[in-house]
Parts: C-alpha cells; structure tokens; sequence
C-alpha cells in the first residue's frame, strides 16, 4: 500500500504537517498530515484530505470534502482490510467534527462490516416493496460460519450508535428548521437507519433489545420523523428513483414486521402516501408550466433557496422557507357573494358607478364560468387627488377577504420597494409580495401601486420603478419572477395589481398597455353624507373602536360643499377632536 522510497515526492518535510488535527494511525493518514513525505501516486488524494481537515468544522464545505475523500478511496484500489481502515478512521474523525447523515450511515456500515456482519446496500434500490418479509434487511455474515449459524445476529453496539447519531441528526434539522435544505442522499440516510434499527436486535441492552422497544422507538420517535424526512425526499429531483421510501410502501412493511397489520393502518394512511405522491409531483417537476399547481395551491418560491453566509441573511431565509410549501389560493365567491360585494360598495362610492360597474363585470364573468380561483385583471384608476382611489381599493380588498399591500411609489427613485434588497446589505430582504404571502398564508392578494404616475425616473444605471412592474403585469414573467435575496424564482401569478394615478401623462406606453384604465370622479355634494359616515368608520378601524362608537359628524357643516375626501377627513378629525373635548371631559363622565 505505502509506496517505496524512490517513489516518493521530494522536498515535502515533516514541517508541513497540519497542526491540531486526530493523531492518526492509517499510514495514508499519515502521510496526508505531514507526518511523512508523500508518495507519488497517493499526492492527489492527499491534498484532498488535507483541504478536509483544512475546512472549518462543521462547515458544509467540510461535509462534502469528508464525504468525497470516501468516494475518492476507491479510485486507489487499495486491499479491503485496509480501505476498510481508513474509512473507520476516517470516519471517526470526521463524524466528531461535522453534523451528516450521510457521514453517520457510513460509519455505522463500517462499523457492521469490523464486526464480519454486512447488510446489502443494493437492496435499497428497489422500487416496489410487499409484504412478503424484509430479505433486504437481513443481517448477513462476511464469511458464513457453522458454528453459531442458529444464533440471531445483532447490530453491534458501536453501530447501534452512530444509527442513532443519523437520526438524531434529522430531528435536529427539523427542530431547527433545516430540513428543507437537505438533499435525497441526506434523507436516504436518515430512513435507512431508522428502518435498521426498528428491524434489528441490538447488542445494547438498553435499548433496541426487545421487539417492545423497538416498537416504541418507531411509534414514539420515528413515525413522525419519517413522514418530515419523506415529505422532503419527495420534493428533491431525484425522487422518483426513491419511490419506496416516500409513498408509504416501506414504512408499511416496516410497521407490518414490527407490529402486524394493526400497527400498519396505525401507522400509514392512504391519505399519507396521496400527500407524497402530491409533493413529488408539484416539487419534483424541473420546469412546471406556468400557474401549474395542486387545485386551490400554488408553489409561490420554486427553490431551492441557496444557503447565506452571513449569519442575518440566513435567519430572514429561515423566516420565509415556510413558502416552499404550496400555499392557498383565495377561493372565487359565489354568485350571491359577487352581488353583496358590489351592492356594498355601490353604496359606500355613489360617485364611482364606472368604477364598480368593471369590478362587477370582472367578477359576475368568472364566476359564470366556473372559475375556482379569485384572481383579478390589473386596474389603474385615474382621478383628481382625494376622489377616494385607494380607499376604493383598499374596500375591495376587504370585501373580497383577500390580503391588501399599499405600495406609495409617488417620489420613488428606486425598486427596493418591489424588488427588496439583494444579500449582504444590511436590513436585505426579498420582495415586499413575498412578505405579504408570508404573514397571511396565501398566494393571493390584492397589492395597491399608489400614485404610480409619480414614480421618479433617474439617469442612475438601476432600472425605474416603472420596468420592473412590467414583469408583473405579464402572467409568463410573473410566474417565474427571480428574488434576489433569496436567489431563487417565485411565482406571483395569483396576486391582482390594481394602481391610481391623477394623470396618464407621465406613463410609459408599455405599462399603461397592461392596465384596464377607468376615471374615479370627485364626490358630488350629495355624495357627502355616506363618504362621511365611510370616513368615520375607517377612523374607528384604525383606533380599533366597535363601528358605530364615534359620532357623526352633522350634516349642516358640509352640507351643499364640495369636498374631496381628504378634505372631508381633515373635517371629520376637527369634530371627533372637539366633540370629544366637549362631552369626555373627566367632570362630564361623573
């Protein structure tokens, strides 16, 4: 295995080994720490050991390194017994220094295999289990012997722990919200081990001795562990290859040799396993077509989401991981609810017939069809500042039940307010609609653009406000929007973009093109009375008052003027103050 002295490299001394690092014993080992020159035909391999070692602890940079020096062993064509020992002690080192699954399962085979006891790692590979016992999980000899053939084999102690050191490492990921991260041979790792352990005796007194246990430990521990470690395997690309480990089918022989058929139905559902298949079809398609979702959900961030560096851009990723997840779609009224809606707002905006009149066309149209999903066209309406537009939205919104987003652009010189912030500025976050998504657990909304005729245009090199709208207002790019914090594409194709402006004449050509454009009129003197009582309500909203509370304001001051409703709010505000003075005074309450 060591190579000769003529065929070592020169000029590498004992001086260059790596300081601080597992006094190793391997004779590649060794020589990849300094302790010896290196032989020519093991150089390459040792650099990557060393860049192993070299790699921060518990760093994903260590992980994979680790990782690849096994994969890298077998290019050496070294005898078993001593590939064997490397990998033990490879192993050991670096199961003490960085958190993988994959690292743990190794060594637990490793660990088998010291003890003469292999289990077949190409059984894993099938795609349809049954019911007819578990031959794949049999706990085989290396080298078949006589004389204690009739005696069960056991998983050894040390195996028995680095198993629980695989699992132990995905309820860790789970509790801290890193299972979404990980990758299928991650997972693999996780659920093979689990299935070991609940299948086999263990030499360990402690525990996985009796069948008892070993049913305890799957029901209590692992039931729950397996359906979080499956639902992501489900959604990595290569699940389909996996199908058995995702679909209910091994756990339910699992279940079957653990328990008998009882424990079975106790333990998987049909209504389980329709969940996985769901999760592989949406998660696991590499381009899925525009909109194309589970009915009432969609995929809003396609992932995956690539890690951060900094410690705060990783937290906000943590924060909005949640949206790799389908989310719900709000659901399209019904007739009747389509007219109530209407109905109530033709009385809150007398004055904004037209403008109601389109809403009313836009919903009673889909709503006729069928159309499960409440969506609306974008709308821009102009008019004369104070004519009530972005109350009028906001009504909708609140009448429709669907999450509300006023986004001022008026004055804005850039699109952090749409776009977000890239990572590595302090305070970054992705897009504003993302936010929105997040905090109401839906993929729908209505996003008000207010005062969009405002928005600044700069001669700086980033891109007005205005362009980047564009990619909203168009379902194909709206359906594969990329966010530049969280570096991935998301789909907004169920959020409803409705703006105001007072005048077109500031509008790109191209934006305006996406807009139904309607005029909102200023009330009229006899529009007065219900815009006051509107205003009054909204008041009471915001103080977070029961509707009804707050006096009205009397028709004499307001009578025959005509007032914008900015105007008119300003006048509400003067009442409430002096009525209240008047009539809340302490003396007056006793």
């Amino acid at each position: 295995m060591v190579a000769s002295s003529n065929d070592r490299s020169s000029g590498r001394s004992s001086s260059n080994k790596l300081r601080g690092v597992h006094a190793f014993m391997h004779p590649l080992l060794r020589l990849a720490t300094g302790v010896e020159d290196t032989p020519q035909r093991f150089r390459q391999f040792h650099r990557l050991v060393r860049r192993a070692l070299e790699a921060p602890d518990f760093s994903a940079e260590r992980t994979a390194l680790a990782i690849e020096v096994l994969y890298a062993l077998d290019d050496l064509q070294l005898d078993d017994e001593s590939a064997s020992a490397f990998r033990v002690e490879w192993l050991d080192a670096m199961t003490s220094s960085v958190d993988s699954a994959v690292l743990h399962e190794h060594r637990a085979l490793e660990q088998l295999a010291q003890e003469g006891l292999h289990l077949s790692r190409q059984a894993w590979t099938v795609r349809d289990v049954h019911f007819d016992g578990l031959p794949f999980l049999k706990l085989q000899r290396l080298r078949p012997s006589t004389d204690d053939s009739d005696r069960p084999l056991r998983l050894p102690v040390s195996t028995t722990g680095s198993l629980n050191s695989c699992v132990n490492t995905a309820i860790k990921a789970v509790r801290d919200d890193r299972l979404k991260t990980w990758d299928s041979a991650n997972c693999l790792a996780v659920l093979r081990s689990i299935a070991i352990l609940s299948v086999h005796e263990s030499e360990q007194k402690r525990s996985f001795f009796q069948p008892k246990e070993r049913k305890d430990y799957f029901l209590g521990v692992c039931q729950g562990l397996w359906l979080e470690v499956a639902k992501q395997l489900a959604s990595t690309r290569e699940a389909k290859d996996h199908e058995c480990f995702w679909d209910g089918s091994l756990q339910r022989v699992l279940a079957l040799h653990i328990s008998g058929i009882a424990f079975v139905d106790q333990t998987v559902t049909s209504e389980q396993s329709e969940i996985y298949r769901v999760s592989a079809a949406i998660l696991a398609e590499p381009d899925p077509p525009t909109g194309e979702s589970k009915a009432g959900t969609l995929l809003v961030v396609r992932g995956p989401i690539p890690a951060a560096s900094n410690k705060e851009d990783a937290e906000t990723i943590r924060t909005y991981k949640p949206l790799l997840i389908p989310q719900p779609v709000a659901v399209m009224p019904s007739h009747r609810e389509v007219d109530a809606v209407l109905t109530a707002l033709a009385k809150e905006f007398p004055w904004a017939t037209n403008v109601v009149g389109e809403l009313g066309s836009m919903l009673r149209a889909r709503s006729f069809f069928g159309v499960k999903e409440l969506c609306l066209s974008p709308v821009l309406i102009v008019g004369y500042p104070g004519a009530g537009k972005s109350r009028f939205i906001r009504r909708v919104a609140e009448h429709l039940k669907l999450p509300y987003l006023p986004l001022p652009l008026g004055g804005r010189t850039d699109t952090k307010l749409i776009s977000g912030t890239s990572r590595g500025w302090a305070g970054g976050e992705p897009t504003p609609l993302l936010r929105l998504m997040l905090q109401h657990k839906s993929a729908s909304g209505l996003v008000l653009l207010d005062e969009i005729d405002k928005a600044v245009v700069t001669d700086s090199n980033s891109p007005p406000v205005t362009s980047v709208l564009l990619g909203l207002m168009e379902p194909e790019t709206a359906a594969r929007w990329h966010d530049g914090f969280l570096q991935t594409t998301c789909n907004f194709t169920r959020l409803s973009f409705w703006a105001t402006a007072n005048s077109l004449k500031t509008m790109p050509a191209a934006l305006l093109s996406r807009f139904t454009v309607l005029y909102m009129p200023e009330p009229r003197p006899e529009d007065m009375q219900v815009l006051v009582q509107g205003i009054t309500e909204d008041i009471a909203r915001e103080w977070r008052l029961p509707l009804g509370v707050l006096p009205l304001a009397p028709q004499a001051m307001y009578e025959g003027a005509r007032l914008n409703a900015r105007e008119l709010r300003r006048m509400v505000m003067q009442f409430l103050s002096e009525w209240s003075a008047e009539n809340l005074r302490p003396e007056r309450l006793h």
